[in-house]
């Protein structure tokens, strides 16, 4: 063994430090000074970055091990930790924004200051400047899997933005609403300076177990405590002021928000809230889509879709309702379980990618930017090490979502709907060659429920062999 003692320190001592520094100077990247803003409303600012197609770093910062939200790793695994090269990648990829799912499970302190972690406020800093860093021109962060409702109707949320409990309380619902507020001030300030390319996005599927559904007082009293929340997000993120008192800030409506649901809550006038002088052009309205949902997230067994006119149906409805009035839309999440079809039938494939065409052209036909949820499991488009696709059904699947013929982003001016998707014929597809690895699934805390697809409503997790996916069962 050598004796250590006798050797000279200094080198190494140096390249340690240097180390250090380097790393702490990634660590605190973020801008010391307020980054210049566009003073553009977020439909121009679309519009004048060319800003068309999206991707989500899905089961990532969202996942949850053991009750505290872990960076790509769920308590059956996940994708991994968040790289530079991964970001690089995406942007080769085509992608123009992505979306950071951000889950707060076990980062937020105790009342009355709830203070959030600096450690994840720093992780979360740092990924964004992976993305700024690779080029990609907008960023989304927002609060995701902490009003989610996985055991309801008769359990309890997982996360703080309970959501059952606040309809069914007063009083809980106002403590709730305080919180968020609290939070949302802690991760404005921390993101201060950031150029607009940095979009809030309030919350994510907020609901009491029903997912949005609903009709009469009982669902318009949803709708409005949903619009407090979103009012409290909002007023939290101004009052900060700086860059944020303009940063584009997106709203969901309830539960998978789709556009429908939205729709309904903007003729009570119950989707937007009072953003003062900035009126609603700082303002988005977050859409998720993932119709029909017995074909996308449902169950990945079954491979029927027929209403190949619907997207363009549903798209053209959400142009006419804001970007024709000068409201930017996004769908936050879209897609498909591309990975687990990958080795199915030819006529299979065929009919997903069709899927796949159909949403990404009638999105973008219509000005409403689709961000395709990629969870690195059974959506899986890019590898989480390079960001690229595989060569194969993956790389066809990209092509997908980038073959919108270069299409003009509609302003506010632009008028009428799109037209169909141009499919005269419907598509059917049937399941022929089952996959030889069993399904399994899980409860979101990591525990095995069986083979057998559950029955109760909640969300859950799909796993078969290497594909990894969140289902809804409704």
């Amino acid at each position: 063994m050598q004796n250590i003692g006798k050797i000279n320190m200094k080198p190494f001592l140096k390249v340690l430090f240097l180390a250090a520094a380097i790393m702490a100077s990634a660590v605190n990247a973020r801008p010391t000074s307020p980054e210049q803003m566009s003073g553009k409303t977020a439909l121009q600012f679309w519009a004048d970055k060319d800003i068309k197609v999206g991707w989500n770093l899905g089961n990532t910062f969202d996942a949850v091990n053991s009750g505290v939200a872990t960076e790509g790793v769920w308590s059956w695994g996940g994708p991994g930790a968040a790289t530079q090269a991964l970001f690089n990648g995406v942007k080769a990829s085509g992608f123009d924004i992505v979306r950071i799912p951000v889950t707060w499970i076990g980062h937020i302190g105790a009342s009355p200051n709830y203070t959030v972690s600096e450690a994840r406020l720093q992780r979360v800093a740092e990924v964004v400047d992976y993305a700024k860093t690779a080029g990609i021109k907008a960023v989304i962060i927002n609060i995701h899997h902490d009003g989610n409702c996985t055991e309801c109707p008769s359990g309890a949320t997982w996360g703080f933005l309970d959501f059952k409990g606040a309809v069914n309380d007063a009083q809980k619902k106002t403590a709730i609403q305080d919180e968020l507020g609290k939070v949302w001030t802690q991760i404005a300030n921390y993101f201060k300076n950031y150029g607009d390319y940095l979009i809030f996005e309030t919350m994510n599927e907020i609901h009491q177990g029903n997912w949005g559904n609903g009709s009469g007082a009982a669902y318009e009293k949803q709708q409005d405590i949903l619009f407090d929340w979103n009012q409290e997000a909002l007023s939290a993120i101004r009052t900060t002021g700086g860059n944020n008192a303009t940063r584009f800030v997106a709203v969901p409506g309830l539960g998978s928000t789709e556009p429908a649901t939205v729709i309904k809550a903007h003729n009570r006038q119950k989707l937007l809230p009072n953003d003062g002088t900035n009126g609603t052009g700082k303002l988005i309205v977050a859409v998720h889509y993932y119709y029909p949902t017995k074909y996308t997230v449902e169950d990945p067994l079954i491979h029927t879709w027929t209403e190949v006119n619907r997207p363009a149906s549903d798209m053209g409805s959400l142009k006419s309702t804001f970007i024709d009035n000068g409201i930017a839309v996004y769908l936050g999440e879209w897609g498909a379980p591309t990975n687990v079809r990958a080795t199915m039938s030819d006529e299979i494939r065929a009919t997903h990618r069709r899927y796949i065409k159909t949403v990404a052209n009638a999105a973008v036909t219509n000005g409403v930017v689709p961000l395709y949820w990629d969870d690195g499991g059974n959506f899986k488009v890019l590898e989480r090490s390079n960001g690229q696709a595989q060569t194969g059904f993956w790389a066809d699947v990209l092509s997908d979502i980038m073959a919108y013929d270069n299409i003009t982003h509609p302003t506010s001016s632009s008028s009428g709907n799109s037209s169909s998707s141009g499919e005269a014929t419907p598509i059917t597809n049937h399941f022929s060659q089952p996959l030889a690895i069993p399904p399994i699934y899980y409860s979101l805390k990591g525990e095995p429920i069986g083979n057998a697809k559950p029955t109760k409503a909640g969300i859950y997790i799909f796993k078969q062999g290497h594909s990894i996916q969140k289902i809804a069962v409704r």
